[in-house]
């Protein structure tokens, strides 16, 4: 087997010590741009290979980041992964992808699960989406020390954070929907009990009120985020009697699952019940009518993330918590009607 190049090689070819090569490679401190393209030549001529394990027990830190996620088949947070995984390719560094099924409950949190795994693997970074704020999982994040920004669900806090502004999805959602004559509204998504289901909720709630709407409770059905919840949520707004003129979602699976139950049950969208979703993701143009929704812009969360991240990672900044706050815009499609 052919040998593997080593910095003692790459400094040998180059002419430069072993401790500049190892600064270039690392990223560890200033390296000027002909001594790089220099060592980049030498690198590339003797296909040099990093290894990441043996430089992880050395410093006691891993070129990876953990991309924890409430759920993966959310293709919010998948683009959101494939976002992270590009930025962070380009710098040398490792994505590694921790999936907490959402909401659902464990003994010891899947989240607490996912930082401990950052501990055992000498992660130099988190990123964290979120659905909710736990007190435990703060804890955890304190005891770790390592560098993180959190997402979603978390606005002002000890770390640095990326969120939509609160409560405006779906307050601009029906607020369209008042908009088109509708008074009948419903709501469906996320329990109360999360820090984004009281925030998708209250923005339905902030919107009705306005218009000085009556909030009928037989009209609020509080489930999850996922295409099933959805349809459950279908299933449910079916029995009741009269039927709402439209139906506020808390995203955009939670609109298709809802828009599928209704379909099955040949209740027609949008001349009987207009639907709108929150996220914006791809299936909304292909499905069938369209999904009126709001912009949720997951490019825009994750840029800002690893932004943030790599300015700790590096020691660019050490200052105080920033917020990043990202703005949403209503999409209007063939899913809603005037009344």
């Amino acid at each position: 087997m052919k040998k593997k190049a080593t910095i003692r090689d790459i400094a040998a070819q180059s002419g430069f010590s072993t401790a500049t090569v190892s600064r270039y490679i690392n990223n560890s401190s200033y390296v000027d741009p002909d001594t790089a393209s220099k060592i980049e030549s030498v690198i590339s001529l003797l296909d040099y290979k990093p290894n990441m394990v043996a430089q992880s027990l050395k410093t006691k830190k891993s070129r990876s980041i953990l991309l924890i996620v409430p759920d993966v088949s959310n293709p919010f947070y998948s683009s959101m992964a494939k976002t992270v995984q590009g930025r962070a390719k380009k710098e040398n560094f490792n994505i590694t992808l921790f999936n907490t099924n959402e909401e659902e409950i464990f003994e010891l949190s899947e989240e607490i699960k996912a930082i401990r795994l950052a501990v055992q693997m000498n992660a130099c970074g988190i990123i964290m989406a979120s659905i909710d704020v736990k007190e435990t999982v703060v804890e955890e994040l304190q005891k770790a020390d390592i560098p993180t920004v959190v997402v979603n669900s978390y606005d002002a806090c000890a770390y640095d954070s990326v969120h939509g502004k609160r409560n405006q999805s779906t307050y601009l959602a029906t607020k369209h929907l008042i908009d088109y004559g509708h008074k009948r509204i419903a709501y469906t998504g996320g329990s109360k009990k999360s820090v984004i289901g009281r925030s998708r909720q209250n923005g339905y709630l902030a919107a009705m009120k306005e218009a000085d709407f009556k909030i009928e409770e037989n009209l609020i059905f509080e489930t999850g985020f996922s295409v099933n919840s959805g349809y459950e949520a279908g299933r449910y707004f079916s029995s009741i009697s009269p039927l709402p003129t439209a139906i506020c979602c808390a995203n955009d699976l939670v609109a298709m699952g809802v828009m599928a139950s209704l379909r099955d049950l040949n209740i027609s969208i949008p001349e009987q019940i207009s639907i709108t979703g929150m996220d914006d993701i791809p299936f909304a143009v292909l499905c069938a009518p369209r999904l009126t929704t709001v912009t949720n812009d997951s490019q825009k969360f994750a840029n800002a993330a690893i932004d943030m991240l790599f300015d700790r990672i590096q020691g660019e900044y050490q200052g105080v918590p920033r917020e990043v706050e990202v703005d949403r815009a209503l999409i209007v499609r063939e899913s809603t009607r005037r009344i």
